[in-house]
């Protein structure tokens, strides 16, 4: 009997072990798909505010013509977060997620045709702007099907005690997507146009067919979890038995029921408001630093050496945020048990100082820039992670992780549609007299930093609050 039973314990030690090693290369898989899934994202997101350049000077467009295309994207990525969400917990991350990437696709194809068939007198050109900020806002809805789900995958995927580290190591997606698609947007309307006699109308047709081909491969690689593929739930007990019967498989919450969780949880309304908060920083950045530069910095005789320094005062913003998300995502398990509030108001703090000292800067002082920019990125993306990643999954459960996430990305988003529209308001009406002034950007950046101080006061209030268990 006893002979029996060593048997059978050692085939449980069997399968257990086989469990594991398949568990750990599932996960290296779906890291990595969703990493290089939603780096793409951000290519036919990004190359909006690097174009606006070139788009002023074909249209004559100002400041508010663009904040309108700019908020049109970010209103509609608010509301695509809050649906999105919540189809992604009723219908599955893999088949929202490629929805989304082949819708922002063919958005980018559609703007791209409109601005190169668009001629002087004609209807096209006579419709251009309405024209962008309808199909522009369309393809934020689309770019909203992103995020949420992937961070329910991520959810169902990593066990809570490594969720502090392998959401902050996920959250560098996005800052190197942000950077990289602002480098390739930056070499398609500068020097690819300069120096190469390109087209800057390009840079909503590359960024398209690279989504296009990540958004196929995407769909073949991912899994919604580990159930999926015949494996345990990654936060099963070791030694219990998982039997995989219809009868025993999760039935999925009804879109009511987790609206309902979501909207009552207090917890995520207050990292929903501080989320706002923080984004009307972030976009304020992200949509005016761009053209701030181009107006403002000495760019040099040599094409090229413009091109660096250009990419450099850009791009260091989400780049110094990619060191941010991993730092702030470890400090929260290593110092704070893995509570989040603390780690996220002490970098909003330091975002609202460094976020006002910056307009006292000399755009044309290449490193100092560089070096405030790179602090502002840093505290950014690490409060910015800790919110829409770890604190989704950590109040919103793996069954409501989409739906918590699209809750508070989409307040971030109409935090964000101010820094778009009302911010581009904010500049024509102090740059009324010398379009080339500093003034109203000042102002604009002053605002957001004022914004983030708010937030360090609003999150603070939940400074005791632990994960809650999944």
């Amino acid at each position: 009997m006893s002979c029996q039973n060593w048997k059978l314990h050692g085939k449980e030690i069997h399968h257990m072990t086989h469990d594991v090693t398949d568990i750990r290369k599932w996960q290296r898989r779906i890291f990595g798909t969703v990493w290089i899934t939603y780096f793409m994202y951000y290519f036919c997101r990004y190359n909006m505010p690097v174009a606006k350049s070139s788009l002023s000077e074909a249209y004559n467009w100002n400041a508010a013509d663009i904040g309108a295309i700019f908020t049109a994207l970010t209103i509609m990525y608010a509301i695509g977060q809050f649906v999105n969400g919540q189809l992604g917990d009723r219908y599955g991350s893999r088949r929202i997620s490629t929805i989304g990437a082949a819708g922002s696709v063919l958005m980018n194809l559609f703007v791209f045709l409109f601005t190169m068939l668009a001629k002087e007198g004609g209807f096209l050109m006579k419709h251009l702007l309405t024209l962008m900020v309808v199909f522009w806002g369309i393809n934020g809805f689309f770019q909203a099907m992103g995020w949420s789900p992937m961070v329910r995958i991520m959810a169902h995927w990593y066990p809570l005690k490594s969720r502090g580290k392998v959401m902050g190591l996920i959250g560098t997606c996005y800052q190197f997507g942000a950077a990289f698609s602002q480098l390739l947007a930056i070499f398609l309307t500068g020097y690819f146009v300069q120096k190469l006699s390109g087209d800057w109308r390009m840079v909503f047709l590359v960024p398209a067919v690279l989504l296009a081909g990540i958004g196929i491969f995407f769909y073949f690689s991912i899994r919604n979890k580990p159930q999926d593929v015949g494996l345990p739930p990654v936060d099963e007990q070791p030694g219990k038995t998982h039997i995989l019967t219809e009868a025993s498989a999760e039935k999925p919450r009804s879109i009511q029921q987790n609206i309902s969780a979501t909207l009552k949880n207090p917890n995520l309304w207050i990292v929903a408001w501080t989320f706002f908060l923080l984004d009307v920083n972030r976009y304020g950045f992200v949509n005016w630093l761009p053209s701030y530069v181009d107006i403002h910095s000495a760019l040099g005789d040599e094409v090229s050496a413009g091109f660096l320094k250009k990419a450099m005062k850009i791009c260091i913003h989400p780049l110094a945020g990619s060191l941010g998300v991993i730092v702030c995502g470890w400090a929260t398990d290593r110092f704070f048990q893995g509570r989040r509030a603390p780690v996220i108001a002490m970098a909003l703090f330091c975002l609202s100082i460094f976020s006002i000292l910056f307009v006292y800067i000399d755009v044309d002082s290449t490193f100092l820039l560089i070096f405030v920019v790179a602090l502002i990125g840093f505290f950014t993306y690490g409060a910015h992670i800790l919110m829409v990643g770890h604190a989704a999954v950590d109040f919103g459960h793996k069954e409501g992780s989409a739906g918590a996430a699209g809750f508070i990305d989409s307040m971030g988003y109409i935090g964000a549609s101010i820094a778009g529209w009302g911010a581009g308001k904010i500049i024509v009406h102090f740059n009324m007299a010398d379009p080339m002034a500093l003034q109203g950007y000042k102002v604009t950046f002053i605002l957001a930093g004022l914004c983030t101080l708010i937030g360090t006061i609003l999150i603070s209030t939940i400074w005791k609050r632990k994960p809650q268990s999944s």
